[in-house]
């Protein structure tokens, strides 16, 4: 029986649900991760990795508890990540970045983990997660024919719907929870703007008007998810679920034709600059004192970096943003 110690403080959390009687969910999801930047053009990032996940579905549900647990494995990091009535609690364990899936494999092998846990209010005991061998579809995730590009000039008129296209993929005979996810997220404090699941045979997507919000920078992620769900599998009537994900990142704008005029005078000038410095100390666009929606994030990747300044010097020095 394979004892990885990813999983000692996600069999703490189990115990943790154990402690308030409740369902807890065992997940595992291996992923690969694709940049695209053009039409056609799509980059593997090459880095696989794997995050292991135990729910429990109420508010602390992992608070209190104990558990004894040795093994071989030590991920980077792992904590607990939300707390809400309406979704419980999760604690995630992640693997290290790897070169390849069979670097990936060696380190996260499939078959039996077994987590042995104690409680204060219920005896102790295990329990199994099977992780099956790693099943992604042969494709790579890719917006299809003018897709991306499109999406680039999407500012120019956000009450419309966009319709956009996507290869589909190949699901495994054996999976019965497969599904191409898209995400619209902000890339500074937005959160999610919008989200979609469809089967892994569709090839078109749409955007409603208005899903989008004119001044920010968003990043995209699709996902090609080849996933199996045992319902009831878990202890006290929670799952299993194993995904096996290949993902592509996309980044957009809607801050109309001159991004580099951070206070919208129509030049890119010192006044500009004062701004984008206030920025570039302050890197992240999520802190809470960066201006909303992040201006001087020009490259859209939610930091304000010195890719941000080489976009924001040839702003600069031509001055007018539409020069006559």
């Amino acid at each position: 029986m394979k004892k990885q110690n990813v999983w000692a403080a996600c069999a703490a959390l189990g115990v943790g649900g154990m402690c308030f009687g409740q369902a807890i969910s065992f997940s595992s999801s291996k992923a690969e991760n694709y940049l695209q930047t053009g039409d056609g053009v799509i980059t593997p990032y090459n880095d696989w990795s794997c995050v292991l996940a135990i729910t429990g579905n109420v508010p602390d549900a992992f608070s209190n508890c104990t558990i004894n647990y040795a093994g071989p494995l030590s991920p980077l990091a792992m904590g607990i990540v939300g707390n809400s009535i309406e979704h419980g609690q999760t604690w995630y364990g992640y693997s290290n970045l790897n070169p390849s899936l069979a670097d990936l494999d060696t380190e996260m092998p499939p078959g039996p983990y077994e987590f042995a846990y104690e409680a204060g209010a219920l005896p102790g005991g295990t329990h199994v997660f099977e992780l099956p061998p790693s099943a992604f579809c042969p494709e790579a995730p890719e917006l299809l024919g003018d897709t991306y590009s499109r999406l680039q000039s999407y500012k120019n008129d956000l009450a419309s719907d966009f319709t956009g296209s996507m290869g589909g993929f190949t699901d495994d005979a054996g999976a019965n929870a497969s599904a191409i996810s898209l995400l619209i997220y902000g890339a500074g404090q937005g959160g999610v703007f919008w989200s979609a699941s469809a089967a892994p045979t569709e090839t078109s997507f749409t955007i409603p008007g208005g899903s989008i919000e004119d001044g920010r920078a968003y990043f995209g992620v699709m996902y090609y998810t080849v996933s199996f769900s045992s319902l009831g599998a878990g202890v006290e009537g929670g799952s299993h679920t194993s995904s096996f994900s290949r993902n592509v990142f996309f980044y957009f704008n809607t801050r109309g034709p001159c991004p580099a005029d951070l206070n919208g005078d129509g030049m890119v000038d010192d006044e500009d600059f004062v701004l984008f410095v206030q920025a570039y100390n302050l890197l992240y666009c999520s802190d809470p004192a960066a201006v909303n929606k992040c201006p001087a994030d020009l490259t859209n990747d939610g930091y304000v970096v010195d890719d941000d300044f080489v976009e924001f010097v040839p702003a600069y020095n031509q001055l007018l943003c539409e020069p006559r």
